[in-house]
């Protein structure tokens, strides 16, 4: 049986055309304190909003060690300290670097540009991105209530 052209597009199509990306898991959580949630992982990007204690968040993913995560939740997509969100484990609730690579809480980068692009084109500061484009927010050290040694 012979095929023609179009037929064998439409058969190509079928098997990669409804295949979608996967995409990386996200879990929910909930602030432990009042959270600032800030335009980047460290307390000197600009505000972006404040979450109440136990708001329930979506935790996008978070940065090495689970120090900075990228949050969403009533509205306003940020970063939060790692050590300042909890998560649901086996029924209690624990702090997120505790056991975010037990539950696949995915390590992911900031990429200052695409992620203000994507969130933060009518915030004031977006003006500022060439301020901030070579930022080292890596060498701020730890965020707020962050110690090293996580326990349940």
């Amino acid at each position: 049986m012979r095929f023609g052209p179009i037929a064998l597009v439409a058969g190509l199509c079928l098997l990669t055309g409804f295949a979608q990306p996967a995409r990386a898991a996200s879990i929910d959580g909930y602030s432990v304190g009042n959270l600032n949630i800030r335009s980047g992982p460290s307390v000197r990007f600009p505000p972006v909003g404040v979450l109440g204690a136990g708001t329930v968040m979506t935790v996008h993913g978070c940065v090495s060690h689970y120090r900075w995560c990228d949050v969403s939740a009533s509205g306003v997509r940020g970063w939060a300290p790692g050590g300042q969100i909890q998560i649901v484990d086996e029924e209690r609730g624990v702090y997120l670097p505790s056991r975010a690579g037990a539950m696949q809480i995915p390590l992911i980068t900031f990429q200052i540009e695409s992620y203000w692009r994507d969130h933060y084109r009518d915030y004031d500061f977006y003006g500022d991105y060439d301020d901030w484009d070579h930022y080292q927010w890596e060498d701020d050290g730890p965020p707020p209530g962050w110690h090293d040694a996580w326990d349940d």
